[in-house]
């Protein structure tokens, strides 16, 4: 399969299984949620097809997570390693 332009078949379908088992929703019970069949979704998950923009905002709806998150996710994951934290301290005139 050829790898479209930042998008990655493969690696978009782990981030599905992954959010989809950590949300604990079987295959079944998901493909019925995006209305397609649950060969279809295994193919998804397993880089072999790329879902339709529909069912990936779907998706976004179901996992609520960005878009980016599951088109994207090394990017994703990058940009959340780029944010920093401080700790606010109160400072007594």
């Amino acid at each position: 399969m050829k790898k479209t332009e930042g998008m990655d078949p493969l690696r978009i379908g782990e981030t599905i299984k992954i959010k989809r088992i950590q949300k604990r929703i079987t295959q079944t019970d998901l493909a019925k949620k995006l209305e397609i069949s649950q060969t279809h979704l295994s193919n998804a998950e397993n880089g072999r097809v790329m879902l339709s923009l529909k069912a990936l905002l779907k998706l976004r709806d179901i996992f609520e997570c960005t878009l980016d998150e599951l088109v994207d996710p090394d990017r994703f994951e990058k940009k959340k390693e780029r944010v920093k934290r401080y700790k606010l301290v109160r400072c007594s005139e």
